[in-house]
């Protein structure tokens, strides 16, 4: 995975974040197009939505940053992959619709992405480590 393509997935899980955190914020207003349920109590959802808007700022502050961070990308692909089997287990509890579901599957993809820039960070890494 490229260093360009890694960043160029941070910059867009920024916006898809602002989007996630939009529709966890307002389950009624946004959640409902998502598939996802609408009565839920507002701690859950501004929680949730807390947590997405910051992974988002987190995601631009990485794509900006001069050296991608180990760490970082492989918090956020474990996230993401997380993220998306979550949505797979409530849809077939039916708790969401098929809907949320395959929308997660952008997170998913982003997760892959994520953990192959990190697993190529590593290697570079250690075969710097060796020279």
């Amino acid at each position: 995975m490229t260093e360009n393509t890694v960043r160029n997935t941070l910059y867009f899980t920024a916006a898809y974040n602002l989007m996630g955190f939009f529709t966890f914020l307002m389950p009624a207003r946004f959640g409902a197009l998502a598939g996802l349920p609408t009565d839920v109590p507002m701690l859950y959802t501004g929680f949730i939505a807390a947590n997405i808007l910051l992974f988002g700022f987190v995601g631009l502050w990485q794509a900006r940053a001069s050296s991608l961070n180990l760490g970082v990308l492989t918090i956020f692909g474990i996230s993401k992959i997380t993220f998306s089997a979550l949505m797979f287990l409530s849809w077939r509890q039916e708790e969401i619709l098929l809907t949320g579901f395959l929308m997660s599957l952008v997170d998913l993809a982003m997760g892959v992405v994520f953990l192959a820039g990190a697993r190529r960070l590593s290697l570079s890494a250690q075969r710097a480590f060796w020279r």
